[in-house]
């Protein structure tokens, strides 16, 4: 999953590609993570804030520790490959 990428439109500005948050989660994980990313935007956004600015403003710390949170099968993988 990648975040922080902007399309070049005029809302989100120049196009820039995303930055990846972590090694790659199984497909049972995404909708978790998505959930996780999409909380911790919520939690964390000021009044009226859009996404991409929350990302830039905070980095992509608060959201990957989010999305690492919910990990299951890949995180019993990556344990052992340490």
């Amino acid at each position: 999953m990648s975040l922080g990428g902007s399309d070049g439109s005029t809302i989100s500005g120049a196009s820039v590609p995303g930055k990846v948050i972590g090694p790659s989660f199984a497909a049972d994980e995404v909708a978790d993570v998505i959930e996780a990313v999409i909380d911790t935007y919520r939690d964390r956004r000021d009044a009226n804030e859009l996404f991409i600015d929350t990302v830039r403003r905070l980095g992509l710390e608060p959201f990957k520790a989010s999305a690492n949170s919910v990990r299951r099968s890949t995180a019993l993988a990556h344990a052992h490959a340490d």
